[in-house]
C-alpha cells in the first residue's frame, strides 16, 4: 500500500514517535509490512544545500551530491517506520549499510517524485535486517535516483553466522587524507541533515543509549570521505557503497585510505589512535 503525503513530517513529531517505540515488543516471527510512501513534488532548499555542502565538504556545482537526495528522504524513511504495523522500535536500530546510484543528471533547482519502500525482512545470525528503497523521479517521470539503505534490529537468532567473504586487493598506492571530527559536529550537523538522534548530539544522552560518547552521524562521514575521494579523482560520484562498521566516538581522529580500482576507488575510515575501521566501501 502506497500513501501520498503532501509535505514532509515534521522532524519534532517523527522523534517524538519514535521514542513512543520503545514500547513494541516483537516476538520471534517479526513480519516486516509492505508499506510505501511517497511526496509528488520535492526540491532542494538551496540553502541547506549549500550548508550541506559546506559541512561535508562537497565542491559546487549544478547537480546534487550523491548523499543529499537520501538525507532529504529520510523523514519519509521515519514516517513508514513509525506506523502502526511495523513491529520493531526505531531507538536502536542499527545502521548497518548503504548502496546510492545517480541514475541521471540532477539539478538540484528541479523538482522531482520521491518514494520510499519497507523490503523484506531477512534473519540473519545477529536479528533481523531491514531494507528501505528510495527512489527519485523527474517530472518527465525518468527514474533519475535510487538509494538502498539497510538497518537491523538485534535480537536472539538461530541462523548460523556466514564466513566473512576476504579482503579483495587492488593495484595502486593508497592515498590517505587525515582529519579531525570535532566533538560538537553532531549538533552542527543535526539541523541540516535533519537527525537529532540523541546519541549524536550530546555524551549525556548518548550514555542514556549505552555509548560511553557521542557518536557522529553515519551519513555525516560517508558524505565527507564521498567528498574527499571525489575531489582527488576531479570527477562526483554516481554509485556509491558503504559497510558501516563501528561507531565513531566524538571527538575523534581519522585517516580516509582510498585506493583506485577499476574506474572508481575503494576507501576505508580509520581511526589514528586504534585499529578501528569505521567503514569501508566504494564508488564509482
Amino acid at each position: 500500500m502506497t500513501e501520498t503525503l503532501l509535505q514532509f513530517p515534521s522532524a519534532a513529531g517523527l522523534y517524538l514517535g519514535a521514542l513512543r517505540t520503545a514500547r513494541r515488543k516483537p516476538g520471534k516471527d517479526v513480519r516486516i509490512p509492505a508499506l510505501s510512501v511517497k511526496l509528488s513534488t520535492v526540491q532542494a532548499d538551496l540553502n541547506r544545500l549549500a550548508a550541506y555542502r559546506d559541512i561535508c565538504g562537497f565542491e559546487p556545482g549544478a547537480d546534487l551530491p550523491i548523499t543529499f537526495p537520501q538525507v532529504q528522504a529520510a523523514p519519509l524513511h521515519m514516517w513508514l517506520m513509525l506506523r502502526p504495523e511495523f513491529p520493531i522500535p526505531l531507538m536502536g536500530l542499527v545502521h548497518l549499510r548503504n548502496r546510492f546510484e545517480v541514475l541521471a543528471p540532477m539539478p538540484a533547482d528541479s523538482s522531482y517524485e520521491v518514494c520510499v519502500t519497507l523490503g523484506d525482512g531477512r534473519r540473519t545470525h545477529l536479528g533481523v535486517e531491514v531494507d528501505l528503497l528510495t527512489e527519485y523521479h523527474n517530472h518527465d517521470g525518468e527514474l533519475v535516483y535510487r538509494a538502498l539503505m539497510t538497518v537491523l534490529y538485534r535480537m536472539k537468532s538461530d541462523v548460523p553466522a556466514s564466513r566473512p567473504k576476504p579482503a579483495e586487493s587492488s593495484a595502486g598506492v593508497a592515498e590517505y587524507r587525515s582529519f579531525d571530527v570535532p566533538a560538537d559536529i553532531g549538533r552542527r550537523y543535526a539541523p541540516i541533515g535533519g537527525d537529532f538522534n540523541p546519541i549524536h548530539l550530546f555524551a549525556l544522552t548518548a550514555k542514556a543509549f549505552g555509548f560511553p560518547r557521542a557518536i557522529a552521524h553515519g551519513m555525516c562521514s560517508l558524505a565527507r570521505a564521498t567528498a574527499l575521494v571525489e575531489q582527488a579523482r576531479g570527477k562526483a560520484a554516481s554509485q556509491l557503497t558503504v559497510q558501516f562498521r563501528q561507531p565513531l566516538l566524538l571527538p575523534a581522529k581519522v585517516s580516509l585510505k582510498f585506493k583506485a580500482r577499476d574506474d572508481g576507488h575503494d576507501f576505508a575510515l580509520l581511526s589514528r589512535s586504534s585499529d578501528k575501521t569505521h567503514f569501508v566501501g566504494s564508488l564509482s
